[in-house]
């Protein structure tokens, strides 16, 4: 039989070239998750004020997302119901802050879908890095 095995120097060199590629790649793996998970809080408040239209256009009512910028919170309301408020998305813990807003802190959606006005607001990230989530006064909900 010709078996052939390696050597404790082989193996010791083929872990150090292997912790070294680790040792290298793992800053920039961790780069890349913290802006994905910036990323995710801007979509995801793009998706509560696209769930508040629906809300809006399903219940035939008017539904608006009151914005508190101070505890990094969107706040979905029914306008004429008993129940007031339908879902709470808060985001404080996740680094993202809303920096402006174009109109008042309330973002008002018609049964029709519609918004009662254009906003655009800003946020800031952890990295510094501004984001923009719009609302047309057609109610459709976009990011840059």
């Amino acid at each position: 039989m010709n078996e052939r095995g390696v050597s404790l120097v082989e193996l010791c060199t083929v872990l150090s070239i292997v912790a070294i590629v680790m040792g290298v790649s793992v800053p920039g793996w961790s780069a890349l998750v913290s802006k994905q998970r910036q990323r995710a809080v801007v979509t995801e408040i793009a998706s509560e004020l696209r769930m508040a239209r629906q809300l809006a256009m399903a219940r035939h009512q008017r539904i608006r997302v009151v914005v508190n910028m101070e505890q990094s919170e969107l706040r979905t309301e029914c306008v004429d119901c008993d129940t007031n408020v339908l879902r709470r998305y808060g985001f404080a813990h996740t680094g993202t802050v809303i920096d402006s807003m174009s109109t008042r802190p309330e973002i008002l959606f018609q049964s029709s879908g519609r918004s009662a006005t254009a906003t655009t607001l800003v946020l800031i990230d952890s990295r510094r890095v501004s984001h923009q989530v719009t609302v047309s006064i057609t109610g459709r909900v976009s990011m840059s």
